[in-house]
């Protein structure tokens, strides 16, 4: 059986490992403690800040801090969702969902309980940093191979060339004509690795006239067996892209499209348009967005897959090299915008997502479809 005190030390360990920020204050507002959780949430020592009154810590929030005040004298606890808060220490402002409530004391006036959690979209925000930070790194260590198999493979292909003109048999020019095929088969791959060679020049334009190219291309295709439907919203604004590399990054999510439905029946594909409003790309909010959904009723992305589709070299298919939805990736994000996934059985949508307020951009009249 445990003893009395035994069983405040467990209690006080359960606390300090807990996945959410813990912080106590007194009455009056002074930290009296918080737990590793909160030190990492904060990006602060406790031994830093202890004492501190809550306005130090979060300069700018009158709402918690005023709650802090009402809780210790009512005793009635108060939820905040999505409460924005910016903590000294990181400068950059955070969404929060927070539970106040009042933690009775043997005497003298009430202690308050802070709990502290990332709100679901900073949790996605999170989740998007991390995912592109591994991206970035993924797509370094391409590139970096790309370029050491460039040099060897035009050696390579130099070399036969050259035995070439020293064969007389048809037949063992034969092999020569392999290697240089083969070799010219690997420097187009080197050079898909190594991604667009320019940047991008990107022009006022409308959505619509790029996405119709594209969609008569696809059905002109192999594929012109499966339906593109159109979802147009006629009032979106015009959007600051390169229109080439638009539609090089379309092609690429359509032809995704196109060789997951290769084995369902009644395929068809949607192509979407819609203003999204409040995202953050790349760490930069932005009031609205023009979003391109390429959406088909395949069989879905396994979830294990999910996370990594973007990764340069990762396939669900065999015979696919892995750098069609990686190269779309760096060609949109060369434009100031993102792409995005969601799929489940029957549903797989792939979102470009483009802002309607570029930086340094002045706007012109916007055009209708």
């Amino acid at each position: 059986m445990q003893t009395p005190s035994s069983a405040t030390g467990l209690r006080q360990d359960l606390v300090e490992h807990l996945a959410t920020a813990i912080l106590v204050f007194t009455a009056d507002g002074s930290l009296l403690w918080m737990n590793a959780a909160a030190e990492t949430l904060l990006e602060v020592s406790a031994r830093q800040v202890l004492g501190s009154r809550a306005e130090a810590l979060w300069p700018d929030s009158a709402d918690l801090i005023l709650a802090i005040t009402e809780v210790a004298s009512s005793g009635q606890a108060m939820a905040f969702r999505e409460l924005t808060l910016v903590p000294r220490s990181r400068n950059l402002p955070m969404r929060l969902d927070c539970i106040i409530s009042a933690l009775p004391v043997a005497s003298g006036p009430s202690q308050v309980v802070i709990e502290m959690q990332l709100s679901d979209r900073d949790h996605a925000l999170v989740r998007d940093a991390d995912s592109n930070a591994q991206q970035r790194l993924a797509q370094r260590m391409v590139l970096n191979l790309a370029h050491e198999l460039r040099n060897p493979l035009a050696g390579l292909r130099g070399a036969a060339q050259l035995l070439e003109r020293q064969l007389a048999e048809a037949d063992l020019k034969e092999y020569t004509r392999i290697i240089i095929g083969e070799a010219d088969r690997l420097g187009n791959l080197v050079s898909q690795l190594l991604g667009p060679q320019r940047p991008a020049r990107p022009e006022w334009l409308n959505l619509h006239r790029p996405l119709e190219h594209v969609r008569r291309l696809f059905s002109a295709g192999q594929t012109a067996a499966i339906p593109v439907e159109r979802d147009y919203d006629p009032s979106l604004p015009r959007v600051h892209v390169d229109p080439d590399q638009l539609v090089q990054a379309l092609l690429n999510l359509l032809g995704n499209a196109g060789e997951a439905l290769s084995d369902t029946a009644q395929a068809r594909i949607r192509l979407r348009t819609r203003v999204i409003h409040n995202l953050v790309i790349s760490g930069r909010s932005h009031r609205q967005c023009a979003r391109i959904s390429v959406i088909d009723n395949g069989p879905g992305i396994p979830a294990d897959q999910i996370e990594r589709i973007f990764f340069p070299m990762v396939s669900g298919h065999p015979q696919r090299s892995g750098l069609g939805l990686a190269i779309a990736r760096g060609l949109i994000a060369a434009n100031g915008g993102r792409i995005d996934c969601n799929s489940r059985p029957g549903r797989t949508e792939f979102m470009i997502d483009l802002p309607l307020d570029p930086a340094g951009e002045s706007r012109p009249g916007a055009d209708k479809a």
